[in-house]
């Protein structure tokens, strides 16, 4: 039988009868190793950073609900509708101002001052202050100005100059800032005029 060369067949050949020829060397074993530390510095570092992350977290949750949760009053809220009518005061049509303009102030006598002059007519309205404590005369008769030069923009197809517009939009102003008097004023007006009774 021919031998291939480099492979030998003869007795003590490869370390001895039985040996396998070619087989791998086995991957060598080493220890198993225990998991490593999460944190090797002293125990109060890591206290106080837990600390401070959750002195963080509480800090966020307060000021975002405190900010969420602020309410906006009636005066706020028709003083920033009026500024934003100020800025586009050129802008748009007048029947347009006409309604943003007397929106503006009905809504804020409505939730201001719990009268019903968002769901009125001018007229319905204005006749409902008569006797009323809520406004002075020359109030009442400011106030029928500014309603009825709205309603001429909104119903009659009529026309504001720029400064017109901002005209009406200074007297709402002016309505809003005193619109909410103290209950003490309320209460003198009463106690001066008692055979009055206040209608809202």
């Amino acid at each position: 039988m021919n031998q291939q060369p480099g492979i030998s067949f003869g007795p003590g050949a490869g370390g001895g009868a039985g040996s396998v020829i070619g087989a791998p060397t086995p991957a060598p074993i080493h220890d198993i190793v225990g998991p490593l530390p999460f944190f090797s510095g002293p125990l109060w570092i890591l206290v106080a950073a837990f600390v401070t992350v959750g002195l963080i977290a509480v800090g966020l949750w307060w000021f975002l609900g405190r900010k969420k949760n602020k309410l906006i009053t009636p005066r706020e809220a028709a003083m920033d509708a009026l500024a934003l009518l100020r800025s586009k005061v050129s802008e748009g049509n007048d029947h347009d101002f006409g309604v943003g303009v007397s929106d503006v102030l009905r809504r804020f006598l409505g939730e201001a001052l719990g009268l019903a002059a968002p769901r009125q007519t001018t007229e319905e309205f204005l006749n409902s202050l008569h006797g009323s404590l809520r406004f002075v005369p020359a109030e009442q008769e400011a106030l029928a100005g500014f309603l009825r030069h709205s309603d001429y923009l909104k119903y009659a197809q009529g026309e504001a100059t720029t400064e017109q517009r901002l005209a009406l939009i200074v007297a709402a102003e002016s309505f809003v800032q005193s619109g909410e008097r103290p209950p003490e004023i309320l209460q003198n007006a009463k106690e001066e005029n008692p055979g009055k009774r206040e209608e809202t």
